[in-house]
């Protein structure tokens, strides 16, 4: 079964499967699964839940950073102004704007981070639909071109984080549906 899940989680999905969605656990580089959530954007209650979720700010995206706090080391987990297919082929954001952020912490302990990414384009169905060129490259609307296979891959059209918490329940404090 082919591992499908965004090139920029390369080197840091510990679990992968298929489940509702395609689910990963994630991990730092040493394979440590106890990670930091750091973010930049607004914290938001929805439907009385007692936990907050992570939304955009009113200038920019948000943006969502593990680090691994034995090694320091820090990955992207989700930026919403460049990751998902919007942000490839739909939406347009100041260059400036994602790149002035101050990250905050998000007040859990170092946790198990999941995943749940939805794949719901068919994208060698609609195909003819995109810039293909000669080489294999797609046209972002960012003015980059990505490879063809990278385009199925990072064009997620949904995106969920949660964080297992001290009784091994999953808690979700991002819900982001992108197209």
């Amino acid at each position: 079964m082919n591992k499908k899940y965004p090139t920029w989680l390369t080197n840091h999905v510990k679990e992968w499967a298929k489940k509702r969605l395609t689910t990963v656990t994630l991990c730092s580089t040493s394979g440590n699964e106890w990670l930091e959530v750091w973010y930049y954007g607004d914290l938001l209650t929805i439907n009385g839940e007692p936990q907050l979720y992570i939304v955009p700010s009113y200038f920019a995206p948000e943006l969502v950073i593990a680090r691994d706090p034995e090694s320091k080391e820090e990955f992207i987990i989700f930026d919403g102004g460049r990751h998902g297919y919007d942000n490839m082929f739909c939406d347009e954001h100041d260059l400036d704007e994602l790149e002035r952020h101050t990250l905050k912490r998000y007040e859990i302990p170092a946790s198990k981070l999941i995943l749940e990414l939805g794949y719901s384009i068919d994208y060698e169905d609609e195909k003819e639909d995109f810039q293909v060129d000669e080489d294999g490259m797609v046209a972002l609307i960012n003015g980059e071109c990505m490879p063809w296979e990278q385009v199925k891959r990072d064009g997620i059209d949904y995106i969920a984080l949660y964080y297992v918490n001290e009784e091994g329940k999953q808690v979700q404090i991002l819900d982001n549906e992108l197209a």
